[in-house]
């Protein structure tokens, strides 16, 4: 590399626009040729929000604890990093702790409720990043079709007769049986961990 900076010295250009050109290009060259651009995928995530720094530091120092037995092979750190229970146990302590308030701050508030049960028991779908061609044209032909049977579905609707009659009510809804947690074992296990009675 210093041979190849020591050639830029030596150029003799007629103007100041045309070394400027000449060096911009001749670095730029040196810099591709002895540090070439390198591409890197990086994701990022969000962070859990009851994902604390003092979880973060007992994570640290449980991968410190691993890094150390894999580097050293020795039975005592092996022993160590096994034995460094407690991020574990903060782990779940802190995922309950985190929604078991939201539970109990949310009384009155259903919506907050409800959308923090579905939260923990229906997890989001990643969203699609990749937008692909074959994506485009999929998405264009369900519309296509969608928006070409609205006038058919239209049609088909206008010639059916609706009763305009309500239904009657047979009986007032005023009293519930009691659910069992067995009938329910996965909302049962989430009000397990957040500390419902």
């Amino acid at each position: 590399m210093t041979a190849d900076l020591k050639n830029l010295l030596h150029a003799d250009l007629p103007s100041v626009n045309d070394a400027v050109d000449f060096y911009n290009k001749s670095l730029s060259r040196i810099l591709d040729l002895h540090a070439p651009v390198k591409t890197r995928t990086v994701t990022f995530s969000r962070s859990a929000p009851w994902f604390t720094d003092e979880l973060r530091e007992m994570k640290a120092a449980r991968r410190a604890l691993e890094r150390c037995y894999k580097a050293s092979g020795l039975t005592v750190h092996k022993l160590a990093y096994r034995e460094h229970q407690a991020y574990s146990r903060s782990i779940m302590k802190g995922w309950s702790q985190f929604y078991g308030n939201i539970v109990k701050n949310s009384q009155g508030n259903s919506k907050q409720l409800f959308t923090t049960i579905n939260h923990l028991l229906k997890p989001q779908a990643p969203l699609l990043t990749e937008s692909t061609e074959k994506h485009c044209n999929n998405f264009m032909t369900f519309f296509r079709t969608k928006t070409h049977s609205i006038p058919s579905a239209i049609s088909t609707f206008s010639t059916l007769h609706v009763q305009a009659d309500a239904p009657s009510i047979l009986a007032p809804l005023c009293h519930f049986l009691p659910l069992r947690a067995s009938s329910f074992p996965r909302e049962a296990a989430v009000e397990r961990a957040l500390g419902s009675p």
